[in-house]
């Protein structure tokens, strides 16, 4: 499948990330108590048998909230094919929405492209979707390089 994530920044995707997040914190937060108890603090405080059920449950609820971020964030996840026609560079591109056609793509390059043989949109036709790793249009690289460093921190602390 071509699957690549062309919005990582998706509020669905940020809140299924966060429910995880705090999944794994509750669902730790048991080990933690247990670790204290059973070899940090020897005498001062003994395990009683209800507190067996309230670890599991704590367990139990943080489980539970991982998997459902982790579904949350696939479900909402935005998929971006990978484009090509006959031998040409392989172009990014995620899906045109402003033409009543089906098939169209906007091309990280800034061109509309469509799958369909015959297009009233656009007149690059003849396109495919393919299974890549990455792009290999030069413009298309430069333009998703250019967005990942952009969300880096050029500067140097010191």
């Amino acid at each position: 499948m071509y699957l690549r994530r062309v919005n990582p920044t998706n509020k669905y995707c940020l809140v299924g990330r966060g429910i995880a997040f705090i999944g794994v914190a509750i669902f730790l937060f048991p080990i933690a108590v247990l670790t204290y108890w059973i070899g940090g603090n020897p005498g001062e405080y003994i395990l009683q048998p209800f507190d067996i059920p309230i670890l599991a449950a704590f367990g139990i609820l943080g489980l539970i909230m991982i998997c459902s971020g982790l579904i949350i964030n696939r479900r909402f996840l935005v998929i971006g094919p990978f484009l090509t026609k006959d031998g040409e560079p392989i172009h990014s591109g995620k899906i045109w929405m402003k033409g009543t056609e089906s098939g169209l793509f906007l091309t990280s390059c800034g061109c509309v492209v469509s799958i369909n043989q015959t297009s009233r949109e656009t007149a690059h036709t003849g396109y495919r979707v393919v299974t890549a790793s990455h792009v290999t249009c030069n413009d298309c690289s430069l333009r998703e390089g250019g967005a990942i460093m952009d969300t880096v921190r050029h500067g140097r602390i010191w």
